[in-house]
This record gives structure tokens, C-alpha cells and sequence, in this order.
């Protein structure tokens, strides 16, 4: 059927949660040591916090703000300093001599100098406007952001120092790179603080692109990916206190992509318009493939971006596949990432390669981790030509489910890359543990226990479950049938994770085998068979 925090803290320890406190103290160290200025011990940074105000225990809140600051290197780093090359071997990433699709489904490319690249054209407009004229005034939610900002000396401090260490980390790439940058402009990635929240205007007046070569597809991650990356950027979109007032600008932004002015690279009357959903190259890349449309009607018969970007299939092309009585499916479209067995209840999923701890997945809840305990994960990703519904995979009961707030911009404080880089792809599995995300759990009579993360990426962190399917705590399951509409993303899609519980089933090839379909041309449909009852 169908179913749809800021009190100064003592400074006290025994009033501190010991474990937060080092989980703090592991997360600032990382971040420390991603700058390679890490020289304090362990025991002299905890005393710092906690001679520190504090906000709740388990958030990084302004005390590690300052003593990250603190301890950050000096921005001044020389120009095409040597340092490795930036791609991850082995994943057929883009490099200066390959053009080519972009990383995460053409969202993102992992290469900073598209990144920069990208902010030269913005440039352009924003002083074209300027000199016409035709920028008066911020848009009152940017207004009243930058006042929030100026007004809070730490994060007003904080986001200079990134402008600062994202200049002076494009500054310093190597003189290909460089040269590919200065092409078009010069190698200052944002002129300057007011700058800074003049792009943020320019962003949330525009939706985002088609494209499958050397561009940013999503706006604001195009505009952060170089500054999200250096430590001071880590430090702010770690933030429990920044975060919420940057979710004004999305909340504005988002308003934007659900108006018609949305509608501008869906245009009927010029197809092929750069950015353009409707282009040729649009529909090679699957981008209409099985999904519904109107091409005679303005915007192709959607009334915004958004509606255009949660787009049903047409009926019938994703069947539910294999025997339900037996099967767990596979709930969204899926690019195979990653597979773990085994998974513990708590570890340190900050550190590379130590990739689920299952009582954050599930945001701290560890009655729900606790059935989990010892099972198997399966991660994949959508991109933008993917569906972007959700849709229950058992046939059972849903017995649980709520949206868990979480980071927009936070990466995993220490990828192995280099201060500046953004590698979306690492930062999976790490964001599973901090991005906002849907959590829902099943329960099927041979499967066991089966939950369902999805997880919103960057600016796309919108998650949003259909109201007969959110199951809080104290209300009974829900009676639910494989493939019933449970949720959507909303202004894109993400990252999404599969639990199961140990020694209840078998996992497809595929799945057990993740890391060999990464560069897969085609995602796995919506309604393969992802599991097996091991005793049916």
C-alpha cells in the first residue's frame, strides 16, 4: 500500500563528552595535518578546547575555529611549488591532456584548474553588470549573510583566510596547469571579500548546466571547490553555526530553481544554447533516455529546473526485477563506488581508507546501528542524467525513517591530495557519516533488516521523503510494496548507501565488486536485484 541547539558549555571535563572531545580533537588534527603544520601533542590540544566556550560537544563550533586558525600555515606559498599531480591513478580521471566526461557524473571536474577557469567568465559578468550598472544591491538572503559574516569576527577572519589560501594554492600549481589557467585570465581565483558574496548573488540567480566536458556543471561547488578544500575552508564548512546560516543562500537558491526563471537551458526556442538540457549533446548522453517529456511546450513541459530534474521515468522502463519474496532491489539509479563487509558500530571514518562507522551513519542513533553491526555496505552515486526518486526495495514493512541534517561543503579533512583539492568521489563514504541524507529502514521476513541512505553532496542537499513514508520514532511500521515511491532529491542527486544485516544475504557481483564499475558507461537500472535471502 501506499506509505510516504547553542548553550555555552562549562569548561568542566567531566561535563565535556570524552568521546566528542576526541573526535574533535582527531578531526582538528587532520586538518592540521593536511596543512603539515601539525606540532602540538594530542593532550595540549585538548586542554585548548576545553579552556574554550563551547557549543554542543559533538559539533565543531567556533572554539576549534579559532584554535584551528591558530595553528594554520602561513598563506604565503610559492608560486609553481612542486607537488604531485593531483588525479587519483587508476580512475580514468581528467588530466590537461585528456578532456573529458567529468567526475561524478559531470557535476564536478577534479581538476582545480577547471575550477578556476570557471570563475574567470563569472568575473567577467559580475564587472560587465557592475559597469552597466546593473548591480544595485545584493540580494537581501546574500545581504544578509555577508552582515552575519562581517558582524562574527571569527567567521568574518575565517572566510578571508580562505580567499587567501585558495589564491595562493592556484598561485602555486604547477607551470601547466598555471599556463592552462592564465589562457583566460590570471591565476587570482576571488579578488577579495566583497567579491566573495557578489559570485554568491551571481549563483543563486542561475541554474545549473549540462555539460560532458572541461566545465562546472554546479555552480556553487564550481565556486567553492578550490576554497572548501583549504584548511580554513575545512574549519568553516565543519560548522554547525556557519552551515545553518549558509543554508539561507541555498534555501534562496533553491526558490530560484523551482520559479520558471529556472527554465533559461531548457529554452525550446534555442536548444543549443551553452549549458543546455535540451542540446544534442544532452540527449547522447542519456539525459531524456526513458524519462517523460513534452518537447512541444515551453520547457520541454516542466514549470522549473527543478521539476525538470526529479523527471519521472515513462511507465514501465524500470521493472522491479527477481522474486520479492526473496530480493532486495536496488531503491535509485546507481553508478557502482564502494562495498564493505564487516562494518563496525563506531570508527574513525575521518581517516582514509577507514571508510563506515555505522553509529554515525545512522547520526548518532545506535539503536538503529546495533542490528547492523558486522554486515555489508553497498555505496554508489547518481549523476546528472540519472533518475533522482527514491523507491522502496522490499517488499516488507518500512519501520523507520527521518531526514538527518548534516554539512553542505565538508570534505573528509585529509584526502592525500593537497591543500585545494577537491576530490568529490574520495569524500563519499565520508560524507555518508556528515552530509544531510534520508534515512529509511526496512524490514523484510527472509532479508532481515535492510537501510537506505541517501545522502545529499555539496549544494545538492536537499532530501526529501514523501510524507506517508516518514516513520518517527514511537509510530507503528508501514505495510509497503517494492517499488512505491518513498522521497526524492531535490535540485540534484548525490551519493547513496545500502546496509544489510550479517548473514542475511548474498549481494550481487556488482555490488560485492564496486570499485571495478566506477567508470562503468552506464549506471545499474533501478530495480536489479541487489541481494538474496541466504535461506529462502
Amino acid at each position: 500500500m501506499n506509505c510516504r541547539t547553542t548553550d555555552r558549555c562549562h569548561t568542566n571535563i567531566r561535563r565535556m563528552d570524552q568521546r566528542s572531545l576526541d573526535i574533535q580533537t582527531r578531526v582538528f588534527k587532520k586538518i592540521l595535518t593536511s596543512a603539515e603544520n601539525l606540532n602540538r601533542r594530542n593532550d595540549d590540544i585538548k586542554y585548548q578546547i576545553l579552556a574554550l566556550p563551547h557549543t554542543q560537544p559533538h559539533q565543531l563550533g567556533i572554539p576549534l575555529l579559532v584554535l584551528a586558525t591558530k595553528h594554520l600555515p602561513p598563506m604565503s606559498i610559492p608560486a609553481n611549488t612542486a607537488r604531485p599531480r593531483l588525479e587519483t591513478t587508476g580512475r580514468q580521471l581528467l588530466t590537461l591532456e585528456k578532456d573529458g566526461p567529468i567526475q561524478m557524473g559531470f557535476w564536478v571536474p577534479n581538476r582545480v584548474y577547471a575550477t578556476a577557469k570557471y570563475l574567470i567568465p563569472l568575473r567577467r559578468h559580475l564587472d560587465t553588470l557592475k559597469t552597466r550598472g546593473n548591480l544595485i544591491r545584493l540580494h537581501e538572503t546574500i545581504q544578509a549573510f555577508k552582515d552575519w559574516v562581517t558582524t562574527n569576527s571569527v567567521y568574518r577572519m575565517l572566510v578571508n583566510r580562505m580567499i587567501d589560501e585558495a589564491n595562493a594554492f592556484v598561485a602555486s600549481l604547477d607551470p601547466a596547469t598555471v599556463a592552462e589557467i592564465t589562457k583566460d585570465g590570471d591565476t587570482i581565483h576571488i579578488y577579495g571579500y566583497d567579491e566573495f558574496f557578489w559570485y554568491l548573488h551571481l549563483i543563486i540567480h542561475t541554474s545549473p548546466s549540462f555539460n560532458d566536458t572541461v566545465q562546472v556543471g554546479t555552480p556553487m561547488n564550481g565556486f567553492l571547490a578550490v576554497s572548501m578544500g583549504t584548511p580554513a575552508g575545512a574549519a568553516l564548512f565543519h560548522d554547525t553555526t556557519f552551515n545553518a546560516q549558509f543554508k539561507t543562500v541555498l534555501d534562496a537558491w533553491n526558490a530560484f530553481l523551482k520559479s520558471p526563471q529556472s527554465l533559461d537551458k531548457l529554452d525550446i526556442q534555442h536548444p543549443e544554447k551553452p549549458g543546455s538540457w535540451i542540446s544534442k549533446a544532452a540527449f547522447k548522453a542519456g539525459v531524456w533516455q526513458d524519462m517523460v517529456h513534452n518537447p512541444l511546450e515551453p520547457g520541454f513541459g516542466f514549470d522549473s529546473w527543478n521539476s525538470f530534474f526529479i523527471r519521472q521515468f515513462v511507465p514501465g522502463a524500470r521493472p522491479f526485477q527477481g522474486d520479492p519474496t526473496t530480493s532486495v532491489n536496488i531503491g535509485c539509479e546507481t553508478t557502482p563506488w564502494q562495498y564493505a563487509n564487516g562494518v563496525g558500530r563506531e570508527t574513525p571514518f575521518w581517516i582514509k581508507d577507514v571508510e563506515y562507522s555505522l553509529f554515525d551513519l545512522f547520526g548518532g542513533r545506535a539503536d538503529k546501528a546495533a542490528p547492523f553491526v558486522g554486515g555489508q555496505v553497498y555505496q554508489g552515486f547518481l549523476s546528472a542524467t540519472h533518475y533522482h526518486r527514491w523507491r522502496a526495495p522490499v517488499d516488507g514493512q518500512l519501520i523507520s525513517s527521518w531526514v538527518q541534517p548534516g554539512t553542505y561543503f565538508a570534505q573528509r579533512p585529509d584526502q592525500g591530495e593537497g591543500v585545494g583539492t577537491w576530490e568529490g568521489t574520495e569524500s563519499q563514504p565520508y560524507l555518508g557519516h556528515v552530509a544531510a541524507r534520508a534515512i529509511f529502514i526496512f524490514s523484510h521476513p527472509l532479508c532481515g533488516l535492510v537501510a537506505l541512505i541517501c545522502i545529499g553532496m555539496v549544494e545538492v542537499s536537499t532530501c526529501v521523503i514523501e510524507p506517508s513514508c516518514l516513520v518517527p520514532d514511537g509510530k507503528p511500521p508501514i505495510d509497503i510494496t517494492r517499488g512505491t515511491e518513498i522521497g526524492h532529491f531535490e535540485f540534484g542527486g548525490s551519493t547513496h548507501i545500502m546496509i544489510f544485516q550479517k548473514d542475511k544475504v548474498t549481494l550481487a557481483d556488482w555490488a560485492i565488486h564496486a570499485v571495478d564499475h566506477q567508470n562503468d558507461p552506464k549506471p545499474i537500472p533501478m530495480g536489479s536485484v541487489i541481494a538474496k535471502a541466504i535461506q529462502c
